[in-house]
């Protein structure tokens, strides 16, 4: 829908005007402007415009006019129309023989016809086709709300974008993965990637081009759009055409409609697949907590998230200890309901390679997995799993530090909620015992779930706050952390020297320490028996049952 020169030629107003050169290419060129431009041209003509003058500015004069067309032509003008018979009588050869070589469009128009009547036909010819281009381009718009609102798939989207442009197009996730269009991925890719090291911007008059980049290499050219919502990067829009092409105001218009499509496509979709993701947690979390549930109602959901319930499972819970400290509060959880989609694909990526289902969710911040497990290769399976989580994760997420309880799950449905049992006590128990950054497996968790029992005992509970309180007391005024160096000290089998070592302390100040133990508790460390005490008392206190306040005012 252009305006050509043939079209304007055949105005009944120019009957009488004739065509000197170019006549091969009145098709071909069309026109969006029209002015009236005398000498000297400067920057006054702009590409695609049909150009009238009366040659007043060359006073007969050959070269002046010559070079006045020359401008003209060099300013990317469609035509240019002389009237002829006052101050140029008819056009010079020289003239005539320079714009035949070019093709350049050239036409004598008779004095007596009027710019004025000449621009009204030409602007009313103009607006008419804007007219038709709006409501043509109203009408795709339409077209495209409506398919999205009858939900069809992007395919259907991206064929009807490339037939109301004449071009293939290529439609690319956040992810860079080709997902629709009839153009070559590999080709797309490649001229991207060239785009992205010059960074070159196709700057036009439509508001589009701001946002629009563009790369012409050898006979091609692409152009490239980000889709968004809301601000997030959904994916991109892709147009491969001839380097030669010309897009046109309509074309823009065909591909901005396409790129609010598109936006909301992502957007519907992001909203189906948030929605199905939601579900699919709800059901993993109630097999996790034991909710009661019909056979009819776990068929179904098996069905749905193609789950299989039948295989062995081993439960893993991991928790990301550092969130504040690499993200601001204010970010913090906005941030962490985005990476959670990420993190989930890392997940599904890592069963992947392992070769094992895997079903997967989140509560809070604690991330709920289910892995599927071979007989006898559990332990391998599940920690060769979480090294590949850990070490994609590294890379996503520079610093992040995991913490991570294992239960242990047999073949059945009724096994899910005791194996997140499990691997729910083996995270809290790894995380106060050993510290966050942990792999904690439940079966490693005998001794700690042996002093959790004790811990309830009364007896044991007075035995305890009797031993370990005058070195709490003494490390809540002194800060000289008793409890750990007697920890340390233990741990290396009563070695002075190599407990000093891993406390960095002098060795004086280390017997110190010891001496301040034994005065306080009244216990040998020497002595077996009183070892024993201290260490058993040291580790039921560091299970965090016990209150310390209520068992001394019942002493």
């Amino acid at each position: 829908m252009l305006l050509t020169v043939k079209e304007i030629t055949q105005l009944q107003l120019l009957k009488t005007a004739r065509v000197k050169t170019g006549k091969e290419t009145l098709t071909n060129k069309t026109v969006e402007w029209v002015s009236v431009i005398e000498s000297p041209v400067e920057n006054f003509v702009r590409k695609n415009e049909f150009v009238l003058s009366t040659g007043i500015g060359c006073h007969e004069n050959v070269d002046l006019l010559l070079e006045f067309v020359k401008d003209v032509y060099d300013s990317g003008a469609s035509a240019l129309a002389i009237a002829t018979g006052r101050y140029v009588f008819d056009i010079p050869e020289e003239v005539v023989q320079f714009a035949e070589q070019r093709q350049f469009i050239l036409i004598d128009i008779p004095w007596e016809i009027r710019f004025a009547d000449i621009v009204h036909e030409v602007m009313s010819k103009l607006n008419q086709l804007k007219q038709t281009e709006l409501n043509h381009s109203k009408d795709i718009h339409h077209h495209l709300i409506q398919m999205i609102l009858e939900e069809k798939p992007l395919d259907h989207l991206a064929t009807y974008i490339e037939e109301q442009l004449n071009y293939p197009i290529l439609i690319c996730n956040r992810k860079g993965e080709a997902i629709s269009g009839r153009a070559t991925p590999a080709r797309v890719f490649s001229l991207w990637n060239q785009l992205n090291r010059t960074e070159s911007q196709y700057d036009l008059h439509h508001p589009l081009h701001a946002k629009m980049r563009k790369l012409v290499s050898g006979n091609e050219q692409l152009f490239h759009l980000v889709i968004q919502t809301n601000g997030n990067h959904e994916g991109d829009l892709f147009v491969l055409s001839t380097a030669d092409s010309y897009f046109s105001q309509m074309a823009m218009h065909i591909i901005e409609h396409a790129t609010v499509a598109l936006a909301l496509w992502f957007s519907r979709n992001s909203a189906v697949i948030e929605s199905e993701t939601d579900a699919q947690y709800e059901f993993i979390l109630s097999l996790a907590r034991g909710e009661k549930m019909t056979e009819e109602y776990l068929l179904s959901r098996t069905e749905r998230f193609s789950f299989n319930l039948d295989l062995p499972y081993e439960c893993i819970v991991g928790l990301p200890e550092n969130l504040n400290e690499l993200f601001t509060p204010d970010t913090n959880r906005n941030w962490f309901e985005k990476m959670k989609i990420h993190i989930k694909e890392e997940m599904i990526y890592a069963a992947e390679a392992v070769q094992r289902n895997i079903m997967f969710a989140s509560e809070g911040q604690e991330f709920i997995i289910f892995l599927e497990t071979a007989n006898g290769t559990s332990s391998d399976t599940v920690n060769q799993f979480l090294d590949l989580v850990e070490r994609r994760l590294s890379h996503m997420l520079p610093g992040i530090i995991f913490s991570w309880g294992m239960g242990k799950q047999r073949d059945g449905v009724n096994c899910f909620h005791n194996s997140f049992q499990k691997a729910k006590a083996a995270l809290d128990m790894g995380r106060s015992q050993r510290g966050i950054g942990k792999r904690v497996h439940f079966e490693e968790t005998r001794i700690n779930r042996l002093l959790l029992n004790l811990a309830l005992d009364e007896d044991v509970q007075e035995i305890t706050v009797s031993t370990v309180s005058p070195l709490v007391d003494y490390d809540e005024k002194r800060e000289m952390d008793l409890i750990n160096t007697f920890i340390a000290y233990n741990n290396n089998s009563g070695n002075v020297s190599q407990t000093a070592r891993d406390l960095n302390l002098h060795r004086q100040s280390l017997l110190y320490r010891l001496r301040k133990i034994e005065s306080l508790t009244g216990l040998s460390l020497v002595n077996p028996d009183d070892l024993f005490l201290l260490d058993f008392s040291v580790k039921v206190w560091s299970t965090g049952v016990i209150d310390r306040q209520n068992v001394k005012a019942a002493l």
